[in-house]
């Protein structure tokens, strides 16, 4: 019975939403990037460029990198919801591959450091592998590796067999054209170097009590019952010792969200204490984080939503990274 909830169809019905998709897509990607190992297998010709980060980095314009930045190729490995712990995943397969990017982009937030997020119904349930997590047993914990091998010993852990949901589902008069999306979605990513493709696009919200209204229910969402991970923390300093140690340049940046999702999130006490520690940590290894809320090289207005910027801010992000990394490493370019 737990076989028939493998089957991809069966496995759409059962959850509908694209989460499934993006996560089994980066996991397609990243497998054909330890396989192509650019650099390795091939002349480098241009520099590499490595983005792990969360739906905040995710959806780039992958023509207009391309274009704007000739000299770099740029793997975006980011995904929805995701923490330090998938960012080592991916760093460590990249680097254990021979693979050596000329610069990491690296994304941080309060929340990745949450012990009480979704990280178990999302990076823990769809990412990983057991040789990695084996490994790093002493940081995920009896608790985690017993959650992820349940999931992957049985597909029902993941998707439900709600026999009635599945049904609506089956019954949707759109469920082709969301299978289309879901195959888009898939093709967009493993075909663009691991940018997304965005359902909404050039969408950027223009009511501004939408703005407020979706900036509280994030900070809710995210915040809820917050208690500090002392997993994530290490997996961040792994993460900060591996890249010191290969001698790899790194930005590590802070996004921005809309000025109501950052004005709440000042009155945070929790989030000053995490700000103050991530500061110290990542000091101790000699790099520094790129926070946008005081760049002012960064310059954009546009919000999807509370917590996300417009497909538009894009351009002035990839613009402060890249000046970030000439500040810090070829300031003779400048």
């Amino acid at each position: 019975m737990d076989s028939i909830f493998r089957i991809p169809y069966i496995q759409t019905l059962a959850k509908i939403d694209l989460t499934a998709v993006n996560y089994k897509a980066k996991s397609d990607f990243l497998e054909k990037l330890l396989k192509e190992k650019p650099g390795v297998n091939s002349p480098k010709t241009k520099k590499i460029m490595l983005i792990l980060g969360s739906s905040r980095l995710l959806y780039f314009d992958y023509d207009e990198l391309v274009s704007f930045y000739p000299d770099w190729e740029i793997y975006n490995l980011s995904s929805a919801v995701t923490t330090p712990a998938y960012y080592d995943f991916q760093l460590t397969k990249i680097l254990d591959a021979g693979i050596k990017p000329d610069l990491v982009i690296m994304e941080t937030d309060p929340n990745q450091f949450n012990q009480n997020s979704v990280f178990k119904s999302s990076n823990l349930t769809y990412s990983f592998d057991l040789g990695y997590v084996l490994s790093n047993l002493s940081l995920f914990g009896k608790d985690h590796v017993s959650f992820y091998l349940g999931r992957k010993l049985f597909a029902v852990g993941t998707y439900k067999p709600y026999l009635d949901q599945m049904w609506k589902n089956y019954k949707n008069p759109y469920l082709d054209n969301v299978l289309g999306m879901h195959q888009s979605t898939y093709d967009y990513i493993i075909s663009h170097n691991g940018n997304g493709l965005s359902p909404i696009d050039n969408y950027m919200e223009k009511d501004s009590n939408a703005l407020l209204l979706t900036s509280h229910r994030t900070l809710d969402w995210l915040f809820a019952s917050y208690q500090r991970s002392n997993m994530q923390f290490g997996f961040y300093e792994k993460i900060l010792n591996r890249l010191q140690e290969e001698k790899i340049k790194a930005v590590i940046i802070w996004p921005l969200s809309s000025p109501d999702f950052e004005s709440l999130m000042e009155k945070e006490s929790l989030v000053k204490t995490w700000e103050t520690e991530i500061d110290s940590i990542t000091k101790n290894y000699n790099y520094s984080i790129l926070k946008l809320k005081h760049d002012p090289s960064y310059n954009c207005n546009a919000y999807a939503d509370g917590g996300h910027v417009a497909k538009d801010c894009y351009r002035s992000l990839m613009r402060s990274i890249l000046l970030e990394y000439f500040r810090r490493y070829e300031p003779n370019r400048l």
